[in-house]
């Protein structure tokens, strides 16, 4: 079953893409790196290669397995402050995904939850976690840089490449964005 996001919440969320690039310096098309984004909102980030001899060697090898690993990052909370744990085993535009999303829960003011539930099965609020994986990608990749790309007709893997995504993400943007059916029509004309 798909979210329904709260009305405005698109919007709101690429006010957040330009807020931010605005207060880091850079164009608002611009590709922001999560790990500036994470500085600026004074969110500590820690590797998880850091807390390498602080776990037991079995489990570490079970969190950065390359056969998909299963950790990807976590938002850890000291009191009300957060810090970010991320898997720096993952490719650098997997962290960077992982870190946004992360990101995106702060930035959203998301309250923090318990890991898992009495049966030992994860928590998981469909609501909170739609809301930082639209805010993720528009922070990611902005509407107005989606369109510009389109416009450019850049390779998929090239315009991956230039914001430090995936390009399967940077797919999902251009089509989420309506930049793809914006340029197309434009060409049409």
């Amino acid at each position: 079953m798909t979210v329904k996001l709260r009305r405005g919440f698109k919007a709101e969320a690429e006010a957040y893409a330009v807020e931010f690039r605005q207060e880091l310096g850079i164009q608002p098309h611009a590709p922001l790196d999560m790990f500036r984004l994470a500085g600026l909102l004074e969110i500590p980030t820690l590797a998880l290669s850091a807390m390498k001899s602080d776990l037991p060697p079995p489990s570490y090898a079970l969190l950065t397995a390359r056969n998909g690993a299963p950790f990807s990052a976590v938002t850890l909370f000291i009191g009300m402050r957060r810090a970010v744990v991320f898997n720096d085993s993952n490719a650098p535009t997997r962290q960077q995904s992982d870190l946004a999303h992360e990101l995106a829960h702060a930035i959203l003011g998301h309250p923090p939850s318990e890991l898992t539930d009495e049966s030992g099965g994860r928590h998981y609020n469909e609501t909170l976690e739609a809301e930082a994986i639209c805010l993720s990608g528009v922070l990611l990749v902005p509407r107005d840089a989606a369109i510009r790309l389109a416009f450019q007709k850049a390779p998929l893997e090239t315009a991956a490449a230039q914001y430090n995504i995936s390009p399967k993400l940077m797919r999902m943007r251009l089509h989420q964005s309506g930049a793809v059916k914006i340029a197309a029509r434009s060409a049409s004309r």
